[in-house]
């Protein structure tokens, strides 16, 4: 059964979608392990967390690297005393090339923290979430990983990968009391497009005429889908703007 006060362990917790989840959670009564490569941002909302009375674990943590995950999840675990839910956040997207055209740093940037990543972030948290007899793991997906555009080939592949590990590991741990969820969202305005297009005002252009999800409402599916009945696992949530009719983003109602 869920503990009164369950772990979760968030990676790339610094901004985004893992910073809302953070303190989603930390609202709902979760103790917190909190991993990004910019570790003074997350230490910075760590002490934020801590004076509202979370107990809160921080580390840099680079999920492509698997000494740096490995180190990250025997501390957070030490540190906190279990680990229940492991929100797989950490994730990027580089640029619109062409599957022929994209760099080979934008190309290994995404497949490495967008799966490999992920891969070895479960590695190295199963485990502790077994030890513990209770636990959820949610992935960060992406209506990207249900339909493909052009631009996007190489970021859509790893999102789909991650539909297919989420998949995978739903069968995997079938019998276990381990529930397993992705959360796949559509356009949602956070420093996403800023980094896929490194250009502030073509990433503002992205939401323009519309009224894009924010992180908190992402975090709000996380929220719900751990604190249901211990019955229900919500195996995938699709959530967009209410302006975004379709996965990709071919058809978005936008206001002049």
């Amino acid at each position: 059964m869920r503990p009164d006060r369950p772990v979760a362990l968030i990676t790339g917790a610094s901004s985004g979608i893992g910073e809302a989840v953070a303190r989603t959670l930390a609202e709902a009564g979760f103790d917190l392990a909190l991993g990004a490569r910019r570790v003074d941002r997350v230490e910075a909302l760590a002490s934020e967390l801590r004076a509202k009375g979370a107990r809160v674990f921080a580390a840099k943590v680079d999920t492509r690297e698997t000494a740096s995950i490995e180190a990250f999840v025997a501390a957070a675990a030490s540190a906190l005393g279990a680990l229940h839910v492991i929100v797989a956040n950490a994730g990027l997207a580089r640029g619109l090339d062409k599957v022929w055209e994209i760099p080979d740093a934008d190309l290994e940037a995404m497949l490495r923290t967008n799966v490999e990543g992920v891969v070895k972030t479960i590695r190295y948290a199963l485990p502790e979430v077994r030890k513990a007899g209770w636990g959820h793991i949610i992935f960060i997906g992406s209506t990207a990983g249900h339909q493909s555009y052009e631009g996007g080939g190489v970021y859509c592949a790893s999102k789909h990968g991650i539909k297919a590990l989420a998949h995978a590991l739903r069968l995997e741990l079938c019998g276990e009391p381990i529930r397993v969820t992705s959360v796949d969202p559509g356009m949602v305005d956070t420093e996403f497009s800023l980094v896929r297009l490194k250009d502030a005002d073509r990433a503002t252009a992205v939401y323009a005429g519309m009224e894009p999800l924010r992180a908190s409402d992402v975090a709000e599916c996380v929220r719900w889908s751990v604190m249901l009945p211990e019955r229900v696992n919500v195996d995938e949530v699709i959530v967009k703007p209410k302006d975004q009719a379709s996965h990709t983003g071919a058809k978005v109602a936008r206001k002049a």
